[in-house]
């Protein structure tokens, strides 16, 4: 079977200053299509705006989130009146699965991981078979919806086809830079057991923690440096630290192999604190900067959000990383609708004073599968999906008028970035390859309106 696999573009404020990874979700489906003997192309308009011809696949499978999810429903327009069957994938349908599909042009919803399901419904279509035994899909029989049993998240990742990155013009996304390295992007595991409850990532994956073999991550990172000439890594898993053991075995083996890359990874506070073994390992292997959700100065606050770590942690995690020569990504939210200005301030200055090398502030969104959207139901001021990007107020405050936190939602990266010690560091940041660069910083505060 003939099958387009597309990525919906992305024109959020991050995507704008050149933070554009290929996607490999999609390109995992893609691989896994290929395996099963179909004829797959990949279309990502993150990096190319051309409109493919649609007419040409007999099957159209597209990912999306929240924030794209008109986007996605906009090709499966274009792809079903061309004459393809679509499907759409994702976290958004997963959990909207019904809304999708009241959408005339939407065939297909596959829920959670959609490798195995995309193969087992292109298999299907390809027979003329019916539907009804391929878990995790959901669709329209009559006008009445069916949604099969869920499917199970693949248990043994090494299993899997690497990703289709040859379906993908790799050139096309040297955009990002570590230490002057382009940076692409590895998945190592999949799972979360963390449950913070703005994030859809533990139903949608499980919390069941899945590793990957650090020989095959090994083998990734060689296939990304050597055959597509990247120097840095991007570790994309929600929490690259949650088995400190096995990050200290692929450590090694990045030193052992004598893999010269830079990289980082997400992670938490509390496994930074609790493993100083692991994070000297990580500094010496190439590790330059951690992602890590900081989020509040409040405590309150990270308890609302599952975070089970006190405020005063984050400086001394930061510390450690310092410490071995790594930088700190502090991720921040604002505009729980508890929060008052001065809790708002108080977070603002909160990062100030731990100076990490970067921040990203995010206003509290409450996206479709997550504790969140449940208990905020009733706060939710819209069903404008494009708005739920971390940039907009869509949440009802008991406090703040939406015009009030966009204000100190600019505030906040003004504050952080424009004092004088960080412009200097970002003018700088060209001749040290490190750090934000001034005119990214700039392009930054104009998509925000700060």
């Amino acid at each position: 079977m003939r099958v387009l696999i597309v990525n919906p573009g992305s024109d959020n404020a991050f995507a704008k200053v050149g933070f554009v990874m290929p996607p490999l979700g999609p390109a995992y489906v893609a691989a896994c299509l290929r395996k099963a003997g179909h004829d797959v192309s990949m279309h990502d308009f993150s990096v190319d705006s051309a409109t493919p011809d649609y007419g040409s696949f007999e099957l159209v499978g597209i990912s999306g989130d929240t924030s794209r999810h008109s986007k996605a429903l906009a090709i499966a327009k274009a792809a079903k009146g061309s004459g393809a069957r679509t499907i759409i994938g994702g976290p958004h349908v997963t959990f909207m699965d019904e809304d999708a599909l009241r959408e005339p042009y939407v065939d297909f919803v596959v829920r959670g991981e959609g490798e195995l399901t995309t193969v087992e419904l292109a298999d299907a279509l390809e027979r003329g078979g019916g539907f009804g035994h391929i878990k995790g899909l959901s669709y329209l029989d009559g006008g009445a919806l069916v949604r099969n049993p869920d499917r199970g998240p693949v248990t043994d990742l090494d299993s899997m086809p690497l990703p289709a990155r040859d379906l993908l013009d790799m050139s096309l996304y040297r955009r990002a830079e570590m230490a002057r390295r382009k940076l692409t992007s590895v998945i190592s595991s999949r799972g979360c057991p963390s449950a913070c409850s703005f994030c859809s990532s533990s139903r949608f994956s499980g919390r069941r923690w899945r590793p990957r073999s650090v020989e095959s991550l090994i083998s990734e990172i060689k296939l990304v440096t050597g055959e597509y000439g990247f120097g840095g890594v991007a570790f994309l898993d929600d929490n690259l630290t949650l088995d400190p053991e096995r990050v200290i075995e692929l450590s090694k083996a990045i030193l052992a192999e004598g893999l010269d890359i830079r990289w980082w990874c997400f992670s938490r506070v509390d496994s930074v604190v609790k493993n100083p073994e692991m994070v000297d390992w990580m500094g010496r292997s190439g590790c330059r900067y951690v992602f890590m959700g900081i989020e509040s100065a409040n405590q309150n606050s990270l308890d609302s959000y599952s975070k089970k770590y006190s405020a005063g942690q984050a400086e001394k995690a930061v510390g450690m990383l310092k410490g071995s020569g790594i930088e700190t990504l502090g991720a921040y939210i604002i505009g729980a609708p508890y929060e008052t200005r001065e809790m708002v301030e108080d977070t603002i200055r909160y990062a100030i004073n731990l100076d990490t090398g970067g921040v990203q502030f995010t206003l509290l969104t409450p996206y479709p599968g997550t504790e969140l959207f449940e208990r905020m139901e009733d706060r939710i001021t819209t069903r404008d999906w494009d708005l739920f990007d971390c940039t907009h107020p869509v949440i009802r405050s008991d406090h703040l008028s939406p015009e009030e936190l966009k204000a100190l939602f600019a505030k906040s990266y003004r504050s952080f970035f424009l004092r004088p010690k960080r412009v200097a560091v970002s003018l700088l940041s060209t001749i040290r390859g490190r750090g934000v660069r001034l005119k990214e910083i700039k392009g930054l505060l104009k998509e925000l309106g700060a």
